[in-house]
């Protein structure tokens, strides 16, 4: 064979395909289109080995030199149409892979029958290898043949290629426009002719020589502009964002080069460093920094040699004129790092610088309100609070203002600031100032000229103020507190993010505000009385410890005086709650009006008050009588009428006081003797004033140790009655008198006169009143069972407590019918006081009673009331007269209410008995007034139960003996 440049031409194209595999490779490496590049240099490769395979086919002297060239480049070539078609999907972003799967699946087919085939994969049979001779006299080896079937299904395949390839490229066209589409399409195009030529040669239908592998020349040069373009537009395109990038990053930004010269600086940088990137471009930020660049000139270096560096916090004055010293600091931020190219050379130093002035102003605002500006009052809150505010805003000044409540129109500071320092408080007219648009309308920002925009406050100008922040501070309820200012000598910066973190302020400032009111009113409730408005119970022990302390340890002497309203109760029950709440307030406002001054005036509950006279240096003398003269003079005003609408209601009190440091060593013990000493006043007669004795003390004691033992008294079998006959003139024994006697383990005898009034108290009197009765009852019952004479009728004793129990007619009836004895053997005795307690429900119990048959008497009548009016009601049997007048009868003559007693009983048809007659002169002077009942100790002592069957078997009169 004859070579010439057909040969060469294939070697020169497998050479140019070396270079473009290498070239793209190269282009992978940094190219965004990175896959793209790899496909088209593995197709490059196998085009590389195609070129070398077809050109030996051509040299071949003899069809076994032709069959393994061939061979060799029919399985080149199939995979770089699976190749090709994946470039194409990959370059037009056109999903294909379905296809891509088949063209793999026939390729390999396409392999497995070109190995297997003894010729490859053209021909199935070979006729001859014809030599072909070219015009220019080169000449070639190429057999002829049959077409094997697998070689058509190949060129089935590559339809289906190229058409994929046509409606991508033509789709990406239309979608995206531009000429790279076209340009590939038309390379396209001569690489389908010259495969369809090659195709055509192959298939005899042609006489010339197969150019197929030609046409990829031309794809190769096309597709390596296309991409080289592309690639340098896309590296124009990040450079130009790089550059808007850094042009309008929010953040300062400045490129400098390795040798720390500005290379570029953007138009943030400008702003904060206050220069023009014109004039600092090629400088050096090492040489002559500006106060900015000057902290950072370290990182710079670092970043030099390839080192990263952040840039923390750090303050800077940005200026040298009076308002940005004024304004403070600014706070900036940042990092300088290195940018490098692919072998790790430093090509340009990048810093950014971030003004967090406002944030570290947040943050400041943020930490204040984090750790609180608690106070325990209002005054120190406000104190706190403008400190605060100066130390966040860095302000001239700033204030709380609250609205004058006797001046409409003006506001106090109650707080106020001056370059950090507390100043004096001031007040002024709201009209025509800022503070009030901030009152009308909510937050007001003024940053700069606030003087001209109120050119009439006259504080602004004495403040030289340039700007105005204000808010409101508003409760929960949206209630007005009052208003929170900043003001500063220069402009105000970043208003939007400054009023913001004033409204926090306000709004904290407004809850803790609130707080405090709400526990100055938890604090009053807890140590008021909320219907007066004096001091509570609470109140009165802690200050009354704190007096106690000072009266032991300092040498002082102070008082205390308890005051228990007289029969208040009445008023209550009568008119109702309302009326009474409202005496109980006159009743405040009287005490606070004549107590001493200084002295704490307390509403221990209900009817009880107190004032408390704090101690002082004097002697126990001198305080004694200040005590004295403090509570006579409350005595007399409450004695004074007071008037609720159209009543006017009288009303007493008594008064219990005790000196300290003498009262004891605890606010208890104080209260329990000026109670003690207030007991004694009401015993006495109320409306009067004791003073707390030691005596007192020890009766008290006495006292309680009695109402211990009448806990256990019937349990323990202590009580026990006597019998006091009572007879007539002939001395004939017409009834009884029931005692109750009670021996104390410790004391002994004590007498009704002291343990009944403080069972009466205790509320004791009930189950020792019922004991009495049923006890009664059942000594008469034993004493009919032995056939006793039985007295015609038995007195006994009922409190007025027993008579007011609901159900005291009905049991003492049952109990009488239990016991089966005449109800007219019983004789209730009952006191004029204690009928008075409720007149109405007494007088109709006792007529139930009446009518059951028992009988009713009024014990000691002469010493209450004595009124004829409730006397014609009440339903009685018998009166007596109390022995207080029938001693009086013989030591001083007295006899002429006694008269009268008689008089009334026997116009009512009353028996009427005279009680402790001891004297046989009083018996002979009470027979001559007309008096034939007696009982007393002329008659004999009263005699114990046990022994008293024995004496009625001796003494029992005819007539007694006939009514058993």
């Amino acid at each position: 064979m004859v070579n010439g440049p057909l040969i060469a031409a294939l070697y020169l194209l497998a050479g140019l395909c070396v270079y473009a595999t290498a070239s793209h490779l190269l282009y992978a490496a940094h190219s965004l289109r990175r896959t793209e590049h790899l496909l088209f240099a593995a197709m490059c490769l196998l085009i590389t080995g195609a070129a070398i395979s077809i050109a030996l086919s051509y040299q071949a002297p003899s069809l076994e030199a032709y069959t393994g060239p061939i061979k060799a480049y029919y399985a080149l070539i199939a995979p770089v149409y699976v190749l090709f078609a994946a470039f194409i999907a990959r370059y037009t972003q056109t999903p294909a892979r379905g296809l891509l799967a088949a063209l793999a699946i026939l390729t390999v087919a396409m392999w497995v029958a070109n190995a297997q085939q003894p010729h490859g994969l053209q021909l199935g049979e070979v006729a001859e290898l014809r030599t072909v001779t070219l015009p220019w006299g080169e000449t070639l080896a190429l057999a002829t043949g049959t077409p094997s079937p697998w070689f058509l299904l190949g060129l089935a395949g590559l339809l289906l290629v190229f058409g994929f390839a046509i409606w991508a490229l033509l789709r990406q066209w239309h979608r995206e426009g531009g000429s790279g589409p076209l340009v590939l399409f038309a390379a396209m195009a001569v690489f389908l002719a010259a495969t369809a030529q090659g195709a055509l040669v192959r298939l005899g239908v042609l006489d010339s020589v197969p150019l197929s592998v030609f046409g990829y020349l031309g794809m190769i040069l096309v597709m390596s502009l296309v991409l080289h373009r592309e690639t340098q537009e896309r590296t124009r395109e990040s450079e130009h964002r790089f550059r808007d990038l850094v042009q309008q990053a929010p953040m300062a930004v400045a490129v400098l080069t390795p040798e720390s010269r500005v290379r570029q600086v953007n138009a943030a940088w400008e702003t904060l460093h206050g220069r023009d990137g014109e004039r600092v471009r090629d400088s050096s930020v090492l040489h002559r920094p500006d106060p900015i660049d000057g902290r950072i000139t370290d990182a710079i270096r670092a970043a030099a040699q390839g080192q990263r560096q952040l840039i923390e916090p750090f303050a800077c004055y940005m200026g040298a004129d009076s308002a940005t010293k004024q304004a403070g600091s600014r706070w900036l931020k940042g990092c300088v790092y290195p940018l490098k190219n692919h072998r790790g050379e430093v090509q340009d130093i990048v810093v950014m610088q971030e003004d967090i002035t406002l944030a570290r102003r947040s943050e400041d605002a943020l930490r204040v309100i984090a750790q609180g500006f608690r106070a325990h009052d209002r005054e120190s809150f406000f104190q706190n609070l403008v400190l605060r505010l100066s130390e966040v805003f860095r302000a001239n000044y700033a204030l709380v203002g609250i609205n004058m409540a006797d001046r409409p129109g003006y506001v106090e500071t109650v707080a106020l600031s001056q370059d950090g320092e507390l100043g004096q408080n001031i007040h002024y007219a709201l009209a025509n100032t800022p503070c009030d648009e901030t009152l009308t309308s909510g937050l007001c920002v003024y940053p700069d000229g606030v003087q001209e925009l109120f050119p009439h406050d006259h504080l602004l100008v004495e403040m030289e103020a340039r700007s105005y922040l204000g808010a409101p501070m508003l409760d929960s309820q949206g209630r007005e507190l009052g208003h929170i200012a900043v003001l500063n000598r220069y402009p105000l910066d970043e208003t939007e993010q400054a009023a913001g973190i004033l409204e926090i302020f306000a709004d904290r400032a407004a809850a803790e505000l609130e707080r405090l009111e709400g526990e100055e009113h938890i604090r009053r409730l807890a140590y008021h009385d909320p219907l007066t408005g004096l001091a509570n119970r609470i109140q009165l022990h802690d200050a009354l410890t704190q007096d106690l302390d000072l009266a032991h340890y300092g040498g002082q002497h102070g008082g205390l005086i308890l005051i228990d309203l007289d029969h208040f109760k009445t008023i209550n029950d009568a008119l109702g709650h309302a009326v009474g709440d409202t005496v109980l307030a006159a009743v405040a406002d009287r005490l606070r009006q004549n107590a001493p001054a200084q002295a704490l005036v307390v509403r221990l509950g209900g009817d009880e008050f107190a004032t408390l006279i704090h101690p002082r240096r004097a002697s126990r003398q001198a305080i004694e009588a200040t005590v004295n003269d403090a509570a006579q003079r409350l005595l007399d005003a409450l004695q004074h009428p007071i008037v609720v609408g159209e009543r006017t209601f009288s009303v007493g009190a008594s008064l219990g006081c005790v000196l300290f440091p003498d009262a004891g060593q605890t606010s208890s013990d104080a209260l329990r003797h000026a109670d003690i000493a207030l007991y004694q006043a009401k015993r006495a007669g109320r409306g009067g004033v004791q003073f707390y004795r030691h005596a007192l003390q020890d009766e008290a004691r006495a006292r309680l140790q009695i109402e211990e033992g009448l806990r256990q008294a019937l349990a323990n079998h202590e009580m026990h009655l006597s019998y006091q006959p009572q007879f007539d003139a002939q001395e004939n024994m017409i009834g009884a008198e029931a005692l109750l006697r009670w021996t104390h383990p410790e004391l002994g005898s004590v007498g009704p006169a002291l343990f009944i009034p403080i069972a009466e108290e205790t509320g004791l009197i009930h189950p020792i009143g019922t004991w009495v009765v049923e006890h009664v009852l059942e000594n008469l019952r034993d004493w009919r069972a032995r056939g006793l004479p039985l007295p015609p009728h038995v007195a006994i004793n009922i409190s007025p407590w027993q008579l007011a129990r609901p159900d005291f007619v009905e049991q003492l009836r049952e109990r009488v019918q239990a016991a089966d004895l005449e109800p007219s053997r019983i004789t209730l005795e009952v006191t004029e006081s204690g009928l008075l307690r409720d007149l109405s429900d007494a007088i109709g119990k006792l007529r139930v009673l009446r009518e059951f048959g028992v009988q009713v008497a009024l014990d000691d009548f002469g010493t209450g009331y004595s009124s004829l009016a409730y006397l014609r009601d009440l339903p009685l049997d018998e009166l007596k007269i109390d022995k207080s007048f029938i001693d009086e009868l013989v030591d001083k003559g007295e006899q002429m209410l006694i008269e009268n007693i008689l008089d009334i009983g026997h116009n009512m048809g009353l028996r009427v008995i005279a009680e402790g007659v001891a004297q046989q002169t009083q018996r002979q002077r009470l027979l001559a007034l007309g008096c034939t009942h007696f009982q007393g100790f002329l008659y004999g002592q009263p005699i114990a139960e046990d022994e008293f069957p024995a004496w009625l078997e001796r003494n029992a009169s005819p007539a007694a003996q006939r009514q058993s």
